[in-house]
């Protein structure tokens, strides 16, 4: 196996691992299309407890590890809560300013500042933050949708890695295998 074949494989796992730690947070049929963790390093992360970011097709979950991992405080904001996002690109991260206003004191105890003072998703890499800002903005309209590209065999076989790994019950399996083949 290649560099880039284990780089992808153990990708994979991480994200597996995470999306099952935020499981209870998904209503049935609700997609994860996007993983983030803030950088540990990077101005605005985290250097202990980095907060997970998960944009679904529904909205954001916001996970943010405390007491060294040990506990966890998440928020959830649906997009049509959020009135505006706005992406702030840097040198070695980008940023990603929120505006829900009925959740802004939720909102403050998980996001931090951005350069222009508004709440946001600091201290991720630059990619990721593209693609959460685009996830965001197609929420706000209502046109979020899992990626299509994905062939069915392809679906099909990230939901049997999922069922292996215990992260979906047998019964989930089939009810999410019978979505997929339904849309083809």
């Amino acid at each position: 196996m290649s560099s880039n074949e284990n780089d992808e494989k153990q990708e994979k796992i991480d994200h597996s691992e995470e999306i099952n730690k935020i499981k209870k947070y998904l209503e049935p049929g609700e997609t994860v299309l996007l993983v983030s963790r803030q950088s540990r390093i990077a101005p605005g992360g985290t250097t202990i407890n980095p907060n997970t970011i998960f944009a679904t097709d529904r909205k954001l979950i916001i996970r943010n590890p405390t007491s060294l991992g040990l506990r966890e405080e998440v928020i959830q904001i649906p997009y049509k809560d959020i009135t505006s996002v706005e992406l702030e690109k840097g040198i070695f991260t980008t940023e990603i300013a929120i505006m829900a206003p009925g959740l802004t004191s939720d909102i403050n105890r998980f996001l931090k500042p951005t350069k222009k003072g508004l709440p946001g998703i600091t201290a991720i890499p630059k990619d990721e933050a593209v693609k959460l800002f685009r996830i965001i903005e197609q929420g706000k309209s209502g046109r979020v949708a899992a990626d299509q590209s994905n062939s069915p065999y392809d679906e099909l076989k990230k939901l049997k890695e999922l069922l292996d790994k215990g992260i979906l019950t047998q019964e989930e399996f089939d009810a999410k295998k019978k979505e997929i083949l339904s849309r083809y």
